[in-house]
């Protein structure tokens, strides 16, 4: 009976934050592992390393402050919230069919029967020992190592089987991972942009930890617990606009907190109680990148307006033009239901035009099934808007898992 109602639990957790479904929202998870709740308690802790809030010098400081100013994501009882327009959920009951009677047999998984998948290739060690000055490695799903002036920068690191609380159950991984954690370069920051279990990864990041234990930790509002959890103790966390300036030996390094639209849980209770992000980097070439991770532009139901996230032209007036870009592209079917939290590729397309992405990658597709849609395809999606909006196929891409792409 005790076994019965673990994995019960562990397989709602599971479901429940891999497909986003809303929960009450007045009660915290209580585990550290399944949650980054709790977080009023610990914001206070000091930072566990030099970094201090920054000021950009540029013409657009007085612009990002404005944007800083206003706190409207933030709820009353300490949550946060979308404050747009164009981000709407359909109610539980809509997602609870959709995982009953509709998860299990999709144009996602007859695409796998099909071998419909993207390839897997080693990592390329001649350019990642000896890297351009701006490059990404894309590792599957939305992790990635980016290598900028001389620094490796890791992001959403996700390495397991399953990106669930638990081995056992919730969404498998059917591509593999290019690497392990061992095999990874020396990491100078870890970026992560929200806590779901497909972007922050208890064993992935656990590994991390014991392999680079004083690795600068950068995330949104509320998940110092979680990290303090996992052993971290150089930890930064951010609201949107925050800004931070990091001293490597290459020089001065930027990093922005910057919007998106999504949200998080890790358990049943904890929805909203972290924040979610995208981010900028600034190296200091003056190269920048720009790392979407999870997020939406404009909903489907309940839109007829279709409202469009304004965040990713406010990120293109302050930080514009990014030199290259990650950019969310799979996990959107159907739309009626995900198309709040995710972004289909012609939205995606406009993400890159709205931040002034001189040149893009796709991710969040290719590793596990969270959605209905055939895994192939977002890239085919994304080729045909590209040429429907005139821009040419190289300037917004897809990878193998393991190739390793420059800035020029």
């Amino acid at each position: 009976m005790k076994f019965w109602f673990a994995f019960s639990f562990l397989q709602l957790m599971s479901i429940a934050s891999a497909l986003r479904i809303p929960a009450p929202r007045h009660l915290l998870s209580l585990y550290p592992r399944f949650s980054s709740s709790n977080a009023q308690v610990c914001e206070s802790l000091p930072i566990c390393f030099n970094q201090l809030p920054m000021t950009v010098s540029t013409s657009n400081e007085s612009l990002r402050q404005q944007y800083a100013a206003d706190k409207s994501h933030h709820l009353p009882n300490g949550r946060f919230q979308n404050p747009w327009p164009s981000f709407t959920l359909p109610p539980a009951m809509k997602f609870l069919k959709y995982t009953l009677f509709e998860l299990g047999n999709n144009p996602a998984r007859e695409s796998l029967k099909e071998g419909r998948v993207p390839a897997v290739v080693p990592l390329d060690e001649q350019a990642i020992t000896d890297p351009a000055s701006l490059q990404v490695t894309w590792l599957g799903h939305a992790s990635l190592l980016w290598q900028l002036d001389g620094a490796n920068i890791l992001c959403d690191p996700v390495f397991s089987l399953r990106c669930s609380p638990s081995q056992w159950i919730g969404p498998k991984r059917f591509t593999k991972a290019p690497c392990s954690v061992k095999e990874l370069p020396h990491i100078d920051i870890l970026i992560l942009s929200h806590n779901h279990y497909d972007h922050l990864d208890w064993d992935t990041l656990k590994l991390i930890q014991q392999r680079f234990p004083s690795i600068k930790v950068f995330a949104p509002l509320g998940n110092r617990p979680i990290l303090l959890s996992l052993g971290f103790s150089n930890i930064e966390i951010a609201d949107w606009w925050d800004e931070f300036s990091v001293e490597l030996p290459a020089g001065e390094f930027k990093l922005a907190c910057t919007p998106a639209q999504h949200m998080t849980a890790r358990g049943i209770f904890d929805r909203m109680a972290t924040l979610w992000s995208s981010w900028v980097v600034i190296g200091p070439s003056g190269q920048k990148f720009f790392f979407s991770g999870d997020t939406a532009y404009s909903a489907v139901y309940e839109n007829p307006a279709k409202a469009e996230c304004p965040a990713f032209k406010q990120i293109g007036e302050v930080y514009g033009p990014i030199d290259l870009s990650a950019i969310a592209i799979g996990a959107y079917g159907p739309e009626t239901m995900f198309g709040g939290m995710h972004a289909n590729p012609e939205q995606a397309v406009r993400i890159h035009e709205d931040i002034g992405s001189k040149k893009s990658i796709g991710i969040h597709w290719g590793t596990f099934i969270l959605t209905s849609e055939a895994i192939d395809e977002p890239p085919k999606r994304l080729a045909l808007e590209l040429k429907a909006r005139g821009h040419a196929p190289q300037e917004f891409t897809v990878l193998d898992i393991g190739q390793t792409i420059g800035s020029t």
